[in-house]
């Protein structure tokens, strides 16, 4: 299961970013998160292209969250408090953060236009102090996203419980 969110601008700085909740080589579930930075900006078509940065190390990188991960983003989904999480190797060290925030929406009906504000959250992945992929995620993209990670979430269990099943068995 994928779920894919392009946000390019025409300040040329924008992500694309892919959650991939999927099955590694030994049947396990596991959720990667691929990210991609905008490789160029077309004024006219006001379209931004990625491809260009796809093979790039130094512009693409995938990380993988665990199912606690996973239940952190729906908790900050849900409550509004942020998540900061790290990921450290001999090689690397990444910093995930989702941090919630309000974005000014305009609605416009019978009456005129007005602003309200709506639930969005800002997601940094930063590898290395160097590399950093940013991603503005609105309310509509989060409660997809939520349904994803639950899923995920769900496959997770579904597995442990099928290893304990194993597990015991044997005993």
């Amino acid at each position: 299961m994928k779920f894919t969110l392009y946000k390019p601008n025409a300040k040329n700085t924008g992500s694309a970013f892919t959650f991939d909740a999927t099955k590694d080589n030994s049947g396990k579930s596991v959720l990667f998160v691929s990210m991609i930075q905008q490789y160029s900006w077309d004024d006219q078509k006001k379209t931004g292209s990625f491809k260009q940065n796809a093979k790039n190390p130094d512009k693409s990188t995938t990380i993988k969250l665990t199912e606690v991960e996973a239940g952190e983003f729906i908790s900050s989904f849900k409550t509004r408090i942020p998540f900061l999480g790290f990921h450290k190797t001999q090689e690397k060290t990444t910093v995930i953060k989702l941090t919630p925030w309000d974005k000014k929406r305009k609605i416009v009906g019978q009456d005129g236009e007005q602003w309200l504000e709506t639930p969005a959250w800002g997601l940094s992945v930063t590898r290395n102090s160097s590399q950093t992929f940013k991603l503005p995620i609105e309310a509509g993209e989060s409660t997809v996203l939520e349904e994803l990670l639950k899923s995920y979430i769900h496959e997770c269990l579904e597995a442990n419980k099928t290893d304990y099943s194993k597990n015991n068995q044997s005993s």
